[in-house]
């Protein structure tokens, strides 16, 4: 597909012609997390021989670029590159075979669109307007989406790159939570931590939490993560009552507020059929290890990084037992309401 592709004619009315023969490397310069690479590039890395993906929302991927380049590399733009790439590549393409902009949305024609919201509209239309100009200079050829892009801007059906099926990934999914409430900051500063190294070390890990729009914030970049917005506790407690997850993680650090915590992420943990991770000052701390009713994990990255991937590869079933029992136990010991009158 990619050989197809190299024969196409250009779109922009370039400034540089490439000669360098193509060495069947295939550089693709966008967002890594996103459903464009996913869906029209990823999946055909098998077709090349060597496939080169650099993540422009990292801080080094200028010097990553650099470095990947090589006499007769194809490199992809994929969407709405920053400025600064291009500019970069005014000057370091030149030993390239080809270089092409991709698109899967009428990116040019954006402004034009009043159903699209006003801020996207003039986000997409203001990168267009500068890069434009730079992509004329860089690009030899633009590949498209779709057979309406091509004949829009009259672009041969050879330039059509059309999505692929996503492979899903074969290990199952291991499906980790950790719901928090505002009052829980210096707990969700640690967990998002955590998750950054579990996610850069597993492909199978996902994880559901629920915040705000700074945790969003705070969360976007990392992969497979999933931020719930605040919910009433009745719809809370329907959600968690009719499903089964498979980790809940429950840190505690040492603050004051946390030191009155009772074990309520236990039942919300075992409500879901999880088995949890507890921090050494949880509530019951000390019987949840002695029962093997779930790990007890030291508040430090590292700890709770192996605790997680600890019980991702073991049977869970016996600990989810212990912990029912615990809970049964510990209510049953409990202080009865005619008791405490």
């Amino acid at each position: 597909m990619f050989k197809a592709l190299l024969k196409s004619p250009t779109l922009f009315s370039p400034t540089i012609q490439y000669s360098n023969q193509w060495n069947g490397e295939v550089i693709i310069i966008g967002r890594s997390i996103s459903p464009t690479v996913d869906f029209y590039f990823r999946n055909r890395s098998q077709q090349v021989k060597r496939y080169i993906e650099i993540d422009v929302s990292r801080s080094d991927c200028i010097h990553e670029l650099s470095n990947a380049i090589s006499r007769g590399s194809l490199i992809v733009l994929v969407r709405d590159v920053p400025h600064n790439i291009l500019k970069h590549l005014l000057n370091s393409s030149t030993v390239c075979s080809s270089v092409v902009w991709f698109t899967d949305d009428d990116i040019p024609g954006a402004h034009l669109d009043k159903t699209l919201p006003r801020a996207y509209r003039k986000r997409l239309s203001s990168w267009y307007r500068k890069a434009g100009p730079l992509l004329s200079q860089i690009c030899d050829k633009i590949w498209v989406s779709t057979t309406h892009l091509a004949e829009k801007y009259h672009l041969p059906q050879e330039a059509v790159l059309s999505p692929t099926q996503i492979e899903p990934e074969k290990k199952p999914l291991v499906r980790c939570f950790y719901h928090g409430s505002s009052s829980h900051k210096e707990d969700w500063n640690f967990v998002l931590k955590v998750i950054r190294q579990v996610q850069n070390r597993n492909s199978n890990t996902w994880f559901e939490l629920i915040g705000d729009h700074s945790l969003y914030k705070a969360a976007r970049g990392i992969p497979r993560v999933q931020v719930l917005h605040p919910m009433p506790w009745p719809d809370y407690l329907a959600m968690t009552s009719s499903r089964t997850m498979d980790i809940g993680l429950a840190p505690l650090m040492d603050t004051r507020f946390n030191q009155s915590r009772s074990h309520t992420k236990l039942l919300d943990i075992c409500r879901q059929n999880a088995v949890g991770i507890y921090s050494p000052r949880f509530s019951f701390a000390e019987l949840i290890q002695e029962n093997n009713a779930g790990l007890i994990a030291e508040n430090t990255v590292d700890s709770w990084v192996i605790a997680i991937e600890q019980l991702i590869g073991m049977e869970k079933q016996d600990m989810l037992s212990s912990a029912n029992r615990l809970i049964m136990s510990i209510e049953s010991s409990s202080q009865t309401l005619h008791e405490a009158v």
